[in-house]
């Protein structure tokens, strides 16, 4: 058998390019993602510098990363509470938004913070952390374990949709800010659903609702439904985790 050394050794150059070229390809987009992070963090970092001066805190955050909001959602909140002065605010899952909520109210002198967790743990910590800060008369923390849902949902299973206990929110009236931010996504599909049904009736005229992590499908969908179903306008805010917020028509 002959072989064509000359032809053999296209083939081979052939495929150290085409191997380079992969190579570059993915230099590319690794450098493309390197600087998109980099953007990312820059903003997070800007967003933090704005939010610390326009606070009147004695101790340090909590932290900002991973789970809890993200600055730039945290800047937007403190800036509408401090514009708007809502009266009544009601939150799904507390954390380091409570104390920028209290904050805002303090230095607006006036509005009460009901804050909903179903952790006891993480409610407690949340609470230390305002009772630093003497903050407590501007917050009603209240500990609503997860309970079966057993209204309307978007969530269709033989397995039940779980939502915090009716019964620890039921008082609640005339509310002006509505900030959905739990429970978990993995406590069952569509979990933050039940928000709007439970307290839409509960609105104040002129109420917005913000869910935060709407970069998430769940989240999209459930943004969707709510405004086809109640009528509602919403507004896409393309920050770090995504946030959306509904107002009534």
């Amino acid at each position: 058998m002959k072989y064509n050394t000359n032809q053999t050794l296209k083939r081979i150059e052939r495929l150290f390019a085409e191997q380079d070229k992969k190579l570059q390809d993915i230099k590319t987009e690794v450098l493309s993602q390197i600087r998109y992070i980099e953007k990312l963090n820059f903003a997070q970092n800007e967003s933090f510098y704005w939010l610390a001066k326009r606070l009147k805190l004695e101790n340090a955050l909590p932290h900002t990363r991973g789970w809890p909001m993200s600055p730039d959602i945290l800047l937007k909140l403190h800036e509408y509470i401090m514009s708007a002065k809502p009266k009544k605010i009601v939150e799904f899952g507390s954390g380091v938004s409570t104390v920028i909520i209290c904050d805002a109210l303090c230095q607006n002198g006036e509005g009460l913070l009901y804050s909903i967790d179903h952790l006891e743990e993480f409610g407690a910590q949340t609470l230390q952390n305002i009772k630093k800060e003497s903050l407590e008369k501007f917050i009603d923390l209240r500990i609503a374990p997860l309970e079966p849902w057993g209204d309307e949902h978007i969530y269709k299973s033989e397995k039940p949709a779980f939502w915090y206990q009716k019964k620890c929110i039921e008082d609640i009236q005339d509310v002006d800010l509505l900030i959905v931010d739990g429970p978990p996504g993995n406590t069952c599909p569509f979990a933050r659903y039940p928000a709007l049904p439970a307290f839409y009736d509960r609105l104040d005229s002129n109420a917005q609702v913000w869910i935060d992590d709407t970069n998430r499908d769940e989240e999209k969908e459930i943004c969707k439904v709510w405004t086809n179903k109640y009528n509602m306008s919403i507004k896409y805010f393309p920050l770090e985790k995504g946030l959306s917020i509904l107002i009534k028509r």
